[in-house]
């Protein structure tokens, strides 16, 4: 959780007072004014206004998200999904008192998104929907997740509301329902006609039973006689960054293992009692990452490929495991070696794993 907490405050640029903007914008500009006007900054707890009036309004809404949403993800899973809950007493018995009274955290005049994101609950944990080998639980979901909301905290900004970001919410209608206490439904808020869009292929899946919650994000502005100097964050913003000089690094990390413990034998003997049929070739191709692809095939009297087994498990969790499946390992049956890459479909989002795949196949020719 605190990585998640960390990796969404990273991700996250909170919102303040925006100075001007709506007329004669500049787009080269909009740096300095981001810079300038404190947009980084988060309205702390106890400081919101509570007038009915500084609610965000549905219209500004709807403009936010239509921002937000386009933000760029990993193979545009698109893995989120935003709850909007405008109920003040919602609002705060999803927070809850572990942060700050209820009443600091959420007003009359807020509102508070739920990011939900699908890829993070696994099959095991109680996943529901099948997603026909394009399921893969990974951190890519948090970041995705982290990448939206801080472009919708910038659309909110430009709109003059301010956000505070919560990591864990612990309030009684936010109670953690899977996977043994490791994950939050949202349940009381979602419906079996809640259903998330894949921004990559357009399937569409049920965010019941499958999104879990990321973050909530209240959104309001601050009390009318508030100051930056009174509420905003006041934490320093370090220069995080350099420009890498070229000039490579020989020393290993300190926290690398040493280099005669991590090294492995060039070649692993056969465990005992296991036979590795004659005539059976086998080929070993690094692919995504740090990862070997590995392919162990046999041919027929005529020099076709017979049986092939694909193992993949090193690369990209989901995606690696697709190679050894029929849909993907049966193109390579029946054909001659060199195979032609044109005639194999490569595996969706894992195009480094679908051609180290072939490279080890073209690397057994005779």
């Amino acid at each position: 959780m605190k990585k998640l907490i960390a990796l969404l405050i990273v991700a996250s640029f909170l919102a303040v007072p925006v100075l001007s903007l709506a007329e004669g914008f500049d787009p080269a500009g909009f740096i300095d004014w981001f810079n300038e006007s404190g947009t980084w900054m988060t309205v702390a707890n106890g400081h919101w206004s509570n007038d009915p009036a500084d609610k965000i309004s549905d219209e500004e809404l709807e403009k936010i998200f239509s921002m937000a949403t386009k933000q760029q993800n990993a193979v545009h899973w698109t893995p989120w999904y935003f709850v909007v809950i405008k109920d003040t007493e919602e609002q705060q018995k999803i927070l809850g008192d572990y942060w700050d009274k209820p009443e600091n955290e959420a007003t009359d005049g807020t509102v508070l998104v739920l990011c939900l994101a699908d890829q993070i609950l696994t099959e095991a944990e109680g996943h529901v929907t099948p997603y026909e080998g394009y399921y893969m639980p990974t951190t890519f979901a948090y970041y995705d997740s982290g990448l939206t909301c801080s472009t919708l905290s910038i659309a909110a900004a430009t709109l003059g509301y301010e956000t505070h970001y919560f990591g864990s919410v612990y309030g009684e209608y936010a109670p953690k329902d899977l996977a043994d206490g490791k994950y939050q439904s949202m349940s009381r808020y979602i419906n079996e006609e809640d259903m998330r869009t894949w921004g990559f292929s357009g399937n569409v899946y049920p965010v019941a039973g499958n999104c879990v919650f990321v973050c909530a994000i209240v959104i309001g502005k601050p009390a009318a006689d508030e100051t930056i100097e009174t509420w905003g964050s006041n934490h320093i913003r370090p220069n995080n960054w350099k420009i890498w000089d070229g000039v490579p690094n020989e020393k290993p990390s300190p926290a690398a293992a040493p280099a005669e413990a991590a090294e492995a034998p060039a070649e692993e003997p056969a465990a005992e009692g296991v036979v590795i049929p004659e005539g059976t070739k086998l080929a070993t191709v690094k692919g995504f990452g740090d990862g070997d692809v590995v392919v162990c095939l046999t041919l027929d009297a005529e020099g076709k490929i017979e049986t092939i087994a694909i193992d993949a498990s090193s690369q990209t969790a989901g995606l690696g495991q697709l190679a050894s499946e029929e849909a993907f390992a049966g193109q390579f049956v029946g054909k001659t070696i060199p195979v032609d890459a044109a005639a194999i479909d490569a595996i969706a989002g894992a195009t480094i794993t679908t051609n180290a795949v072939i490279d080890a196949v073209n690397s057994l020719a005779e």
